[in-house]
């Protein structure tokens, strides 16, 4: 063995070097090998010097099933390239071993993606098993596949851009069509028990999928799939807004200041979805916070979301003036692209299709849950304050002041077009469509 003692500038370089070709933890990539064994030699960086040691034979045997869905022992194939295509690792049948030792470790990370397999070790002379299953998980483009689209026939509302919603759906279930600002868009509404989705250890309601393919997703509950009481929103209620002296406390940013609930929601999207999820939301969709100036009168301004929604019931999912009303993240088409977190709250628009109508009680639709929850609607000013629409206990519709407290948070998402559910899912609250990570 040599060690040799490198200078600080040549150290730098060096390890550089080193570290592209083999991180500190000892991540091994395996891309088009040629022979049914691939061998690598590991270097580690200790201590300002660079030790080359013997090399660390780490021996990757690889398998490939050939029908779908048989994870039997025979139907797999020993390989010398890594396929590309649709694969996953099956992590139940694949293992590494450290040389000497027949003892399987069933705890090392293993992942296929674009032709490439990567395992994470952490032991000198693993050798490792990897079976290549064919994929059988389904993306949110074929969900949509999954159900039936319902006509104005069997009771869904008109095809237009603001159709008229005059009564509750309180029974039965509907998958109607709409318009947004992406497209068409395809929605639930009275009481479906197949829009269930676990991402981790969370539970979501699927409203709609969006007009650009995504699917917008309301939070049901933590640990279990929750339709009612505090378990369908977060652990604590929240204000809309630490003040409410004037209009701009409506909005979900006024100006680069955030609203009380735009903060409650994003550290809730840091400690929970960010690291792990965050490469399947879609921020460019974004969430409507149509502030736009309504009627007027004796001294009271409404907003537009009233206008449609209290007066005229001709709700709409296309956001008023995309361009500040539209909360997006940076990089999409549309939107005012000011959210650093594609995370928001559901419109009254919304709650209307699903099922609900201005101060009527309405305890059957799917998002009834017997909690005061916000949505992102303004109501109006006036010189009591500013209000928001919040969706009743009683399923109902009606407007709570910004700087109450007493409302429950219920965060919405959208997931990418193309993120995977695992197989088997059938969106109901037992088994509901899972995300891969």
């Amino acid at each position: 063995m040599k060690i040799e003692k490198l200078s600080k500038g040549k150290f730098i370089k060096t390890s550089i070097i080193v570290l592209v070709v083999i991180s500190i933890f000892g991540v091994i990539f395996i891309n088009r090998s040629k022979a049914k064994y691939r061998v690598t030699q590991s270097i580690q960086v200790v201590s300002g010097e660079v030790n080359y040691k013997v090399p660390d034979l780490n021996v990757l045997a690889l398998y490939k099933q050939k029908n779908k869905g048989d994870t039997s022992d025979g139907n797999y194939e020993s390989i010398t390239d890594v396929p590309s295509g649709n694969y996953v690792v099956n992590t139940d049948k694949s293992y590494c071993t450290i040389v000497g030792n027949d003892t399987k470790l069933k705890d090392i990370p293993m992942k296929y993606k674009d032709g490439m397999v990567s395992i994470s070790i952490k032991k000198k002379g693993t050798k490792c098993y990897v079976y290549l299953d064919i994929d059988n998980s389904t993306s949110g483009t074929e969900l949509l596949g999954k159900y039936t689209v319902n006509s104005t026939s069997d009771g869904c509302p008109a095809y237009e851009d603001a159709p008229s919603v005059t009564s509750v759906k309180s029974s039965g279930s509907l998958f109607c069509k709409g318009k947004d600002d992406f497209g068409d868009t395809y929605y639930f509404r009275g009481n479906p028990t197949n829009n269930w989705v676990k991402i981790g250890n969370f539970y979501w309601r699927i409203i709609r999928f969006n007009g650009n393919g995504s699917i917008r997703l309301i939070y049901s509950g933590s640990g279990s799939a929750q339709t009612s009481g505090t378990g369908t929103q977060l652990s604590s209620t929240s204000a809309y807004h630490s003040q409410d002296n004037s209009a701009n406390y409506v909005k979900y940013m006024n100006g680069s200041t955030d609203s009380t609930i735009k903060g409650v929601l994003d550290s809730w999207y840091n400690t929970n979805l960010k690291s792990a999820y965050g490469s399947k939301m879609d921020g460019s969709v974004g969430f409507c916070n149509d502030a736009d100036n309504g009627t007027y009168s004796s001294g009271t301004q409404y907003f537009k979301p009233y206008d449609r929604i209290a007066t005229n019931k001709k709700p709409t999912f296309k956001c008023g003036t995309p361009t500040t009303n539209l909360y997006t993240t940076s990089g999409g088409t549309k939107g005012n692209q000011k959210l650093t977190n594609p995370i928001g709250l559901i419109t009254i628009d919304e709650a209307s299709f699903a099922g609900g109508v201005w101060n009527t009680a309405n305890s059957g639709y799917y998002l009834y849950t017997g909690q005061d929850y916000w949505t992102m609607s303004p109501l109006f000013f006036d010189s009591g304050g500013a209000y928001v629409f919040i969706v009743r206990s009683a399923g109902g519709f009606y407007g709570y002041n910004v700087h109450d407290t007493t409302n429950g948070v219920r965060p919405v998402i959208n997931l990418k077009a193309d993120t995977l559910f695992k197989e088997g899912g059938t969106g109901t609250s037992t088994n509901p469509y899972e995300v891969v990570i």
